[in-house]
């Protein structure tokens, strides 16, 4: 039995990732002149590591973090 290609699904994805990855220079356009470069990688880095938590909550992984992590040793 051969399956029917989700033709619908793949447009919409593609379209998703056309919008965000578009609207991503126009928004580091006006972000850099609104707020300092620094703080703009900083809340970048924070957010993505948020959502890596949240992802990592909500597949059940393991998210401890042993002293030797945190001591880099």
């Amino acid at each position: 039995m051969e399956q029917k290609p989700k033709t619908t699904l793949t447009v919409i994805s593609f379209f998703a990732i056309y919008v965000i990855w578009g609207s991503t220079y126009l928004l580091n356009k006006i972000a850099v002149t609104a707020l300092p470069p620094f703080l703009l990688a900083g809340l970048r880095f924070c957010t993505a590591g948020l959502l890596i938590f949240i992802i990592a909550l909500a597949m059940g992984k393991s998210i401890a973090i042993s002293k030797k992590q945190l001591l880099n040793t």
